[in-house]
């Protein structure tokens, strides 16, 4: 963590630090849950495009749950809205 904050010589700042650490978490958890084949954030088996879609996929599922009070079940899946 080499900042100004710590380190007075340095170019970056704490929000530099943070700006980089935030983004590399959530790709981090983009890249793992993506190339899993078998998670709660998208079906089993999916294909990889599917699973590489999977934040949008598991938004609108999400969003679509939320609206019409199903859970699981009567809402549409990936496969099925092909």
């Amino acid at each position: 963590m080499n900042v100004v904050e710590i380190n007075p010589s340095s170019l970056a700042t704490l929000a530099h630090y943070v700006e980089t650490t935030i983004s590399f978490t959530l790709l981090t958890v983009y890249v793992v849950i993506t190339f899993q084949t078998q998670t709660s954030f998208h079906e089993e088996n999916a294909k990889f495009y599917e699973r590489a879609a999977w934040p949008y996929l598991f938004l609108r599922r999400w969003i679509l749950e939320k609206r019409t009070g199903a859970k699981g079940g009567s809402v549409k899946t990936a496969k099925e809205m092909v």
